[in-house]
């Protein structure tokens, strides 16, 4: 899905693949067969703007965790381009990658296994602070009270361990983590989805909050469209490994083109009692990566679907000059 850039792009991310090497079974080893291909990313285009919010959104499995950790390099792209402020990541070199992660930074679902459990609050912070050198050795104590206090914790909270703090309090140290390098974005890998829902409001509104002190720019990834709306000012929708949909918040929820968004805005959980027990809005099982079908990728779950979808790619309809969808039928 192509989008229009302007001046004002922060990171720009141009048909993007990510392949994984499938395991290979007994029979697979038996008969010699090579090692297939997963496509967890493919073709992927998106843009973010400064200061803004995207929210990407999807079921499991559609791509959207691995986009976000090809952005930071945790796994490495199969082809395509990603830019931050114009600078092309994919072809730094160690010295330049270590600056790069200075500006961007990801803050991933389970804080407590993202956080070394032999490490106090406040060595898990000052380590960050030595080995980038951003504080000489004399002000790391400061910037890591500054730190804390950003985020919301407690002084005496510095001294604790992970396993004596609860989980919102595991993930404020997470993004403060984060925040010690000083990032101008930040990749949110479901960083509610492990917390109870009164927890999750509280680091919801902390971010909208951070977003908006400290000038940040952020994809904000997440299953919960509540929650994506809540955060985003753009989002973008994922299905098997593409963007399907992107457009403003008010565009995809009030108006959503794809019949994979209507399912999934009409399965948000509703008050009224004739709701509250329907059918799943969206009928049968995400296909294998392995075994994508031909044409459009949704077809087989789609209640639109014709001939067409079954033979040939949908085509990037645009909507409206922020609006986007690959169907062949977008609309109500």
């Amino acid at each position: 899905m192509t989008q229009p850039l302007d001046g004002d792009a922060a990171l720009v991310i141009d048909d993007l693949v990510v392949e994984y090497g499938a395991p290979r079974g007994l029979v697979d080893l038996a008969l010699g067969r090579t090692r297939r291909r997963v496509r967890a990313v493919d073709g992927v285009s998106l843009v973010v703007r400064r200061n803004e919010t995207v929210g990407l959104v999807g079921e499991s499995g559609c791509g959207k965790t691995t986009l976000g950790r090809a952005i930071v390099r945790i796994v490495e792209p199969t082809s395509g381009a990603i830019s931050l402020d114009g600078e092309n990541l994919l072809t730094l070199g160690s010295d330049e990658l270590r600056a790069m992660r200075r500006r961007v930074q990801m803050v991933f679902q389970d804080p407590y296994s993202s956080l070394n459990p032999r490490m106090s609050v406040e060595r898990t912070l000052a380590e960050v602070l030595r080995f980038h050198r951003i504080r000489p050795a004399a002000g790391v104590g400061d910037r890591v009270a500054e730190l804390l206090s950003l985020v919301g914790l407690a002084p005496e909270l510095a001294g604790r361990r992970p396993r004596a703090l609860s989980g919102g309090q595991r993930q404020r140290v997470g993004l403060a983590r984060a925040l010690a390098l000083e990032p101008t974005f930040l990749v949110l890998d479901e960083p509610v989805a492990a917390l109870d829902v009164s927890i999750q409001a509280q680091i919801l509104n902390l971010l909208r909050d951070l977003r908006d002190r400290l000038g940040l720019t952020m994809l904000f990834i997440a299953h919960e469209l509540s929650v994506i709306r809540h955060m985003s000012h753009r989002v973008a929708v994922m299905y098997l490994g593409r963007v399907v949909e992107v457009g403003t918040a008010a565009e995809v929820f009030d108006h959503p083109a794809h019949p994979y968004t209507q399912g999934l805005v009409r399965a948000i959980p509703r008050l009224t009692p004739e709701r509250r027990h329907r059918k799943p809005v969206i009928q049968g099982e995400v296909p294998s990566p392995l075994n994508i079908p031909p044409g459009c990728r949704f077809h087989t779950r789609c209640p639109k679907a014709q001939d067409i979808c079954r033979r040939i790619a949908p085509p990037d309809v645009a909507l409206s000059p922020s609006h986007r969808a690959e169907c062949h039928f977008p609309g109500p």
